[in-house]
């Protein structure tokens, strides 16, 4: 598929500017209200477990809280966004973060797959080195 250049690459470089500012508001504006996120997995989760299926602006919100109850971000870089055919923009970086259970890092490189609409993240799908998260989980 061809990269193109539209405004769907810049709905996700905002999303990244208000996570690394961490503006919440500007965060949660970035989802559509019916949007569909998928951390990691596509599978139901309860609801303080980060990995799973979020629904809607509310779930996003979930997300988030979930991410900042599980971890002390050391670094987030975000290396590349890119837009392809009508709604899809992939993005890639690198993380490190502090497991705040164990105080160890999690280090990882990840990838995001979103759809957007109306200027908005209707579904999102983010992926890491979950093998990673396990071991620096363990006491």
């Amino acid at each position: 598929m061809k990269e193109i250049d539209n405004n769907n690459s810049e709905v996700i470089k905002s999303y990244f500017r208000a996570f690394q500012e961490g503006d919440v508001a500007s965060i949660l504006d970035s989802f559509h209200p019916d949007c569909y996120i998928v951390s990691v997995k596509e599978e139901e989760r309860p609801k303080n477990q980060l990995h799973g299926i979020y629904r809607t602006k509310d779930e996003a919100k979930q997300f988030l809280t979930n991410i900042s109850n599980l971890f002390n971000t050391k670094s987030f870089y975000v290396e590349q966004v890119s837009s392809y055919g009508e709604n899809m923009v992939v993005a890639n970086g690198t993380f490190s973060h502090e497991v705040k259970s164990t105080g160890k890092l999690f280090n990882s490189a990840w990838v995001q797959l979103c759809k957007i609409k109306d200027e908005k993240i209707v579904e999102y799908r983010f992926y890491e080195d979950s093998a990673a998260l396990i071991t620096a989980s363990k006491t």
